[in-house]
């Protein structure tokens, strides 16, 4: 009796909450961005239990919102209409909830200075881009002071981002980890770059035991025949997996091929693990020591990741705000021209760069080298400049010769990344 009350309450309260739910969701305009936000799609879905999955899906659609299996927009695609960009921000920002890793505010934040730039010509093709495009986000930071910060309007995506806002890095999370790996090096938890993981139990039988720190951050263990971007040679996909699953079905048993430059989820994944497992598991103490105290981060950083940490859960992917993102390059750029550990670990990585070989369309599709997970040797910018490069049109890049940040955050590539990342990040102009 007690067993079939409590089915009862049960019952009672899941159908009032979708209740409560549903009520929301009739307020809200029908396949609007903050309709599919507020999950009314699936919702209205339980209505509708004979039709099958595939009519389903199809009949929850938008006839403006354009969706692909990946749930990416691909960079090829010319004109997505707005529906679809702001679609796609929401769906990609509801990634990588973790309430494992992550870094407190620090209670001396980095303080950023403005110097806003007056040029109505640079500001006004911004704004244009920003009108017609997936841009978002814009800022230049030169010479210690931000120059340029715009933000897409309301009628484009400023009513679902502002500078308090948690964003999704993408691939961003890969530099960030090229980073922390010579914080670890310099805090003495890793020996050197030419380190190799032998010592890491999880990776022993597999081609990493002998790839050192250096071939990983370079992502350049020999692993091209079982791994490519974030998909395994069984099918399985990296962003659902372990280390150490991947390590025992994949890679058990396996020798490195040749070591050439191969872009992946999976070596920025392991570089982070590795971090972890040196510093006994330790890792959000490890990265609140690093972007908390010596970054000086505002506000709470995210990675990915939950579960057992010695097993390999770290995902190389982070959220913050756009203005912490920030904070990152300009602590990376301090530290290159602070002469210290740090600054000379960066130093040593970019003279160390690999060619990216016919792999060059990976990443940003412009630079030719890589080094410590950045981007690097852009065609015809003769200065010091590494790149953080995320899906979508995210990017970070840092001219440490030129003291300058360009840091655009997008949904999608269509704004013109030459002018307003390559030729700004140059010479400061477009």
């Amino acid at each position: 009796m007690k067993k079939l009350l409590g089915i009862v309450v049960l019952g009672l309260l899941l159908s009032s909450n979708a209740f409560a739910d549903s009520e929301k969701c009739k307020s809200l305009t029908k396949y609007s961005n903050h309709w599919y936000y507020n999950k009314c799609d699936e919702l209205n879905s339980l209505k509708s239990k004979a039709t099958t999955s595939e009519n389903k899906e199809n009949s929850l659609k938008s006839p403006k919102v354009k969706t692909w299996k990946n749930r990416q927009i691909p960079s090829d695609y010319k004109r997505p209409n707005l529906e679809t960009l702001r679609y796609h921000f929401l769906a990609y920002n509801k990634r990588g909830r973790s309430n494992q890793f992550y870094t407190k505010p620090s209670s001396q934040p980095t303080a950023l200075k403005f110097n806003l730039q007056k040029e109505p010509k640079i500001i006004k093709k911004i704004v244009k881009k920003m009108q017609s495009t997936g841009l978002i986000s814009y800022l230049m930071y030169e010479d210690g002071e931000i120059v340029i910060d715009q933000l897409s309007p309301p009628e484009r995506f400023g009513d679902l981002i502002d500078n308090d806002t948690m964003i999704y890095s993408m691939s961003l999370g890969k530099s960030l980890g090229g980073y922390l790996m010579g914080h670890a090096i310099c805090k003495g938890y890793i020996n050197s770059l030419s380190s190799t993981l032998a010592d890491w139990p999880i990776m022993k039988g597999t081609l990493l035991e002998t790839a050192t720190v250096q071939d990983v951050i370079n992502a350049s263990t020999g692993d091209q025949k079982y791994i490519m971007d974030h998909i395994l040679s069984s099918g399985r996909d990296i962003g659902d997996l372990t280390i150490a699953s991947i390590a025992k079905k994949e890679l058990a048993n396996t020798k490195p091929g040749k070591k050439r430059f191969n872009y992946s989820q999976f070596s920025p994944n392991v570089a982070l693990n590795y971090i972890s497992f040196k510093t006994g598991h330790k890792f959000s103490s490890f990265i609140n020591n690093v972007l908390k105290d010596h970054v000086g981060l505002a506000g709470r950083l995210e990675f990915n990741g939950t579960g057992i940490e010695s097993k390999g859960v770290i995902q190389s992917n982070f959220k913050a705000t756009r203005y912490d993102t920030l904070r990152i390059g300009i602590a990376i750029l301090n530290d290159w021209n602070s002469g210290t550990c740090i600054g000379n670990y960066l130093k040593d990585v970019y003279a160390n760069s690999i060619s990216k070989g016919q792999d060059i369309g990976f990443g940003d599709g412009y630079s030719k080298s890589y080094a410590g997970f950045f981007h690097t040797n852009y065609p015809g910018i003769r200065d010091a400049v590494m790149g953080m490069d995320g899906y979508g049109g995210i990017g970070l890049l840092i001219n440490f010769d030129d003291n300058r940040i360009v840091y655009t955050h997008a949904v999608h590539r269509n704004y013109n990344y030459k002018s307003l990342v390559l030729k700004a990040i140059d010479k400061g102009k477009f």
